[in-house]
This record gives C-alpha cells, structure tokens and sequence, in this order.
C-alpha cells in the first residue's frame, strides 16, 4: 500500500512531575509554566500543517498541549483513552530511581503496567485512525511511555528499550509509503526542524 500517510506525535509539555523527575502514570497534572510554553512553541510549529486530525491521550496535559496545536491548525481534537500514559500504580509520583533501587527496575515493581500490554492498547489506537485516515497527516500527543513503544511498534529498528529521547514538547515524524520510517525523532520546537 502506497499511501503517503504522515504521522506527527507529540509529547506532552512539561509538569511540576517531570520537573522533579517524579514517575507520572495515572496522575492527572497540568502543565506547569515552562510545559504552557512548550505547547504554545508547538501550536506555533504546526500552525500551518494541515492536519486531518489531533488525537490525545485523555490525561490534562496531553489534552491542554494537543488542544492548544489543534486550535493553531484549525483542527479537531479527538480523546483516546488507549493513549493514556503507562500506569505505574503505587509508583506514580515516586522518582525512577528510587523504584528501581528496590525492585532493580521498573518492570519489575509490583502494580506496574506490563510494557506488551501498552504496546498492544497503543498500538491498536495508532494502526485504526493511521488507517482511517491513509494518505494525511495526522497527529497523536501522548506521553514518553507511549511514544517510545509507537516509535519501535512502527519501526521496528528503532531501539524498544526505552532509550529513544523524549524529552517533553517534542515532536516526532513517521512516514508510510510500502512501511513506516521514522524521519524524525525527538526535536525540540526551537531546534530550527520544520514539521
């Protein structure tokens, strides 16, 4: 199948969470000052890509970053409750490091979303709306959990373990002609990388 279909996902602008390196999940943050920013950033990128639609995870800050890019475009914003964020249980709002310190890692803690069972749920969202709409751009905003297993869910190549950069308020682009390839990964709104 050669459809041409671009796919844009997004992470989600910066929380007081990600700022003291605190483990998200479940919990449902707003952005904080600098992540109100990052999305404007974004909104500003791609105010004149012509996205059919903006799909979202339904946490706060994804939605306040993918509602802010969907307004620039002009755009409909649509809420995947697939695309929430990994659930890490009674680990959410605890640093990384610390769960890794007494379960050796994150996997491992007890409560935490098995990474097949994220990868199946996204998946699933990614492949219905890249396939109801072959041959446009759309775009997902999500979290770094999420993005890292689209990422190597659709290119395979790309490293699954977790250590592809997502920082937050960045932007990926994927392409599919016969397959995806990934054409960019992780750029910053200001890094001078146009959608």
């Amino acid at each position: 199948m050669n459809n041409n279909t671009l796919l844009y996902l997004v992470r989600h602008g910066r929380t007081a969470l990600n700022a003291a390196g605190e483990l998200r999940g479940h919990l449902d943050v707003p952005l904080d000052d600098v992540g109100e920013h990052e999305a404007s950033r974004l909104a500003g990128l791609f105010a004149r890509v012509p996205l059919a639609i903006v799909v979202t995870s339904p946490l706060r800050r994804a939605r306040q970053t993918a509602e802010r890019i969907a307004d620039a475009c002009g755009t409909g914003c649509l809420i995947d409750r697939r695309l929430i964020d990994r659930d890490y249980g009674a680990w959410s709002g605890h640093t990384r490091s610390s769960v890794e310190q007494r379960f050796g890692t994150l996997d491992a803690a007890s409560g935490v979303e098995p990474i097949g069972a994220l990868r199946v749920r996204t998946m699933m969202a990614v492949d219905e709306v890249a396939a109801a709409h072959a041959g446009e751009q759309i775009m997902f905003v999500a979290h770094d959990a999420v993005n890292r297993v689209v990422l190597s869910g659709l290119v395979p190549a790309l490293d699954a373990g977790g250590e592809l950069p997502q920082p937050t308020g960045c932007w990926n682009r994927l392409r599919r002609s016969d397959r995806w390839t990934a054409e960019v990964i992780g750029a910053d709104a200001t890094d001078g990388r146009a959608p």
